[in-house]
């Protein structure tokens, strides 16, 4: 029987100076998880897999659907779907299960007209909707809207897809638009993918405690510190941290000009008016829940941390990588510290989920100058599932 949760045992204060963090069971309670499952990822944007689920399929989802007719089939947190480019170049996302008798419709990448259920034949267009199914010509009341297939909520934006399973908290534009805003003089569809080891991985750690790494900048001048870490490679004087509904922004400039961003690429609010000579090392963003989209002069570095359904101490983390200039990516390592900074970050957070599984844990209190992102993710889960969860599952203050 699942536990009943209340929702004084993660409350999270909106006032940082009061706020206390999310309790250790959320990070390694699988009704928690269960929870955040049902709430948070069925109702916020996804980035989809950047490779289908195809047998012996390598290409990447976009460059599978340049073409009209085409689609792909994708998992996205156990859940079996489909992407189908349809008239006027249209994406649209299914889920993939037959309406009749549930068998998967689309079992590997491919271009057509008609989709034909493999096990009983039914039919349904390029737009989901139930055309033909042999048996059933006759029948009263049919079909019925259940017979369609159901739309799932999908959105482009560069190279990525993103999806919402459920009615999403806000329209796609709201969770990406300041990140868009932030980088005028960058081509998103001129990024190139470049494939490296690690893409996919299995590492210690709750989904959140990454996403919280992410947020603290606090923890830089000791995990990333020098000499030759990440805490050397920026004025760390500099970083700021920008707090929006679905996302959020840090930044800094870089500690050798010549490592940061040429000017026409970002917006002009990160010049510095009293010394033009000072250039971005990096735009990381954070998009709301468990994306991150990290702008470096070479280009783009994407994360996500992914729930493992059953395994609430455990993340699928994927780790892709988008070159804008060729020579700066082959760069990437000795000036950005692109893997040095990975490693230094899995390797605490592996530490961090020890202890949380320790039962010595207990809630800890936000730095109210250094640790304002890390009390918005914090505040923003704690809303996302209060706000979304059933009464069977939850009760109240």
């Amino acid at each position: 029987m699942n536990k009943i949760l209340s929702t004084r045992e993660f409350f999270v204060d909106p006032e940082i100076t009061r706020a206390e963090s999310l309790p250790s069971s959320a990070f390694v309670d699988l009704e928690f998880l269960d929870l955040e499952l049902g709430t948070i990822f069925a109702h916020t944007w996804l980035l989809a897999p950047q490779e289908s689920n195809s047998q012996n399929s390598l290409a990447a989802l976009t460059d599978s659907l340049g073409k009209t007719g085409s689609r792909v089939p994708f998992n996205l947190l156990g859940k079996p779907l489909f992407l189908q480019r349809g008239q006027h170049g249209k994406l649209s996302c299914f889920p993939n299960v037959c309406t009749h008798a549930w068998h998967p419709l689309v079992e590997s990448s491919s271009i057509g007209g008609t989709i034909i259920c493999p096990q009983h034949g039914r039919q349904f267009d390029n737009e989901g909707r139930f055309v033909a199914h042999a048996g059933f010509e006759k029948m009263e009341g049919f079909p019925k809207k259940s017979d369609n297939l159901r739309n799932v909520q999908v959105d482009e934006w560069g190279p990525w897809i993103f999806v919402s399973t459920g009615e999403p908290l806000a329209y796609f534009h709201e969770f990406v638009e300041k990140a868009q805003q932030s980088i005028p003089g960058i081509r998103l569809e001129a990024l190139r993918r470049q494939r490296v080891d690690g893409e996919v991985r299995e590492v210690d750690g709750n989904w959140k405690q990454h996403a919280w790494n992410y947020m603290d900048n606090f923890h830089i001048r000791f995990v990333h510190k020098g000499p030759g870490g990440l805490a050397d490679a920026i004025d760390l004087s500099s970083y700021r941290t920008e707090l929006y509904k679905f996302s959020a922004l840090q930044w800094a400039y870089a500690r050798d000009e010549e490592n940061g961003f040429e000017h026409r690429l970002l917006a002009d609010r990160f010049r510095d008016g009293k010394d033009n000579s000072k250039r971005v090392f990096a735009l990381w963003w954070f998009i709301f829940p468990n994306t991150t989209l990290n702008f470096y002069p070479w280009g783009v570095s994407v994360n996500v941390y992914m729930p493992i359904p059953g395994k609430p101490d455990r993340t699928r983390f994927l780790w892709y990588q988008y070159a804008l200039d060729e020579d700066k990516f082959r760069h990437r390592n000795s000036t950005w510290l692109n893997e040095q900074v990975d490693a230094e970050d899995i390797e605490a957070i592996s530490l961090v989920s020890a202890g949380a599984k320790s039962g010595f844990a207990p809630r800890g209190r936000f730095a109210p100058n250094e640790e304002t992102g890390p009390h918005w993710f914090h505040r923003l889960v704690y809303e996302t599932v209060s706000s979304n969860s059933q009464t069977s599952t939850l009760t109240g203050v």
